[in-house]
């Protein structure tokens, strides 16, 4: 494969001049070596690609995503999970089924959510001592996370429409979970490094395929641009349960095993308070200050996006602002079949968008103007966390992956803070001016622009 992507790059660099049959040596696809097996139906053109440059790059891409594929035997749950073959943009069918292939071959989906388990300190002494419901928890958990890895391979749409149907699973690999750790709290008692390390594991990937699902609308344009701040209000909401869950299971990772060097005096009640509490890790991984980034900026364009609608900025159609309350339950009500801490309602998103109305232009103009501060607040924030990463390059948890998304998250913000910039004087002087979003740095992450003023 590396052989190969060394001869598309020499075919990139020959005189492009060949005539037809060049363009025949450069075709990828010919519909007629398997027209022979269609249905009956009617007939499907398929207009070939003549540009040369862009046949070369999808030959790129291609290869590429077949290089990755040799990688996903050794590659983590929470990876395979997303898009492990995405090179640039979509991933093709034939990478996709590889991967796929790959990662569910026998006893290889037990092996990924076994190690997946023991990140989240679960003990591996309990195949053995608490064997009958450890081997049922795993049974219905290899089930479950085989399902997944097969919606992480599939295409974008069907993916987007099927997560729908995973939840009440989820829920009940959850409840299944809360037992199971019971068990192992009355076998480990103090030896069990983290009180609930099964009910954490299934709800942080709960919580990734909600956000996968939810962020997936913008890569296929499901959403109006008056749903965006609604969808970014929702899924800051499932961020901030992933972060307070992982700084819990951060710090205690960080605690020595066994329960030793705990400081005397305080009582079991203390400690298990102290435990429900949460404590942030001295240490906290890379993958963890990016989801605290990613928080931020979605905290900073759903201030900045209720803003622009408020003052009329943006122009969504007027049905899509009138239907927001049926637009909020169509979007959220495949995740209700899944028990979260608190179930956000309408009512909620709506205080939290509102800004307050006042009278007094003067008074209206401060309170537009509080907004435009909190969110370039939430950009500071997400600028520093940001930097954080980048000087942290080195560290042995810094992949490819990870950089990459701080680079595109730093993309955003600084598209966003001009735009900030430039609606806090559009405010002080009192002229309108539309913005536009687009998602040009970002899968989901919009960046917004304001247009010059009108002559």
């Amino acid at each position: 494969l590396e052989r190969c992507l060394g001869l598309v790059e020499q075919l990139g660099k020959e005189d492009q001049s060949e005539g037809d049959a060049g363009r025949d040596a450069l075709r990828c696809f010919d519909a007629s070596y398997s027209r022979s097996l269609l249905v009956p139906g009617p007939p499907r053109i398929v207009e070939a690609i003549r540009d040369r440059s862009v046949v070369l790059a999808r030959w790129t891409s291609h290869l590429h995503e077949l290089l990755l594929c040799t990688a996903v035997p050794a590659m983590p749950l929470v990876q395979i999970l997303d898009e492990a073959v995405c090179y640039k943009g979509e991933p093709n069918v034939l990478p996709r089924s590889i991967a796929q292939a790959s990662a569910s071959d026998a006893g290889h989906i037990r092996r990924l959510v076994l190690e997946s388990l023991e990140v989240c300190l679960f003990p591996a002494e309990a195949l053995q001592h608490c064997k009958k419901a450890a081997d049922l928890f795993l049974a219905h958990s290899e089930s479950m996370f085989l399902h997944l890895t097969k919606l992480a391979n599939a295409n974008r749409a069907r993916r987007f429409r099927r997560l729908a149907h995973v939840f009440a699973d989820l829920n009940a690999l959850q409840h299944e979970a809360y037992r199971f750790d019971n068990e192992l709290q009355k076998t480990f008692a103090g030896n069990l490094r983290h009180p609930r390390p099964c009910w954490l594991w299934v709800m942080e990937h709960s919580m990734q395929a909600m956000i996968a699902k939810l962020c997936l609308g913008f890569t296929l344009e499901l959403y109006d641009e008056a749903e965006f701040h609604m969808i970014y209000w929702y899924v800051d909401y499932l961020f901030g349960l992933r972060i307070h869950n992982l700084n819990d299971l951060y710090h205690a990772r960080e605690q020595p095993a066994g329960g030793a060097g705990k400081k005397k005096g305080k009582s079991k009640e203390q400690q298990q308070d102290a435990a429900r509490r949460g404590t942030r890790p001295r240490n906290p991984p890379l993958s963890l200050l990016l989801l605290e980034a990613t928080q931020f900026a979605l905290r900073g364009l759903f201030r900045l996006l209720a803003f622009c609608l408020d003052m009329g900025c943006l122009g969504p159609p007027a049905a899509a602002v009138e239907g927001l309350p049926q637009r909020f339950v169509l979007r959220f009500r495949a995740l209700e079949s899944f028990s979260l801490p608190h179930l956000p309602s309408y009512q909620d998103f709506e205080a939290s968008a509102t800004i307050a109305q006042a009278r007094d232009p003067r008074q209206a103009a401060v309170e537009r103007r509080v907004v435009l501060e909190a969110a370039q607040a939430s950009f500071a924030e997400t600028a520093q966390i940001l930097e954080r990463i980048t000087a942290a390059k080195d560290r042995d948890d810094a992949d490819g992956r990870i950089l990459d998304a701080a680079r595109g998250i730093k993309r955003v913000v600084v598209a966003n803070q001009l735009a900030l910039t430039q609606l806090t004087k559009m405010v002080a002087t009192g002229v309108a001016r539309k913005v536009v979003v687009a998602t040009t740095y970002h899968p989901y992450l919009v960046s917004v622009q304001v247009q010059a003023a009108a002559s």
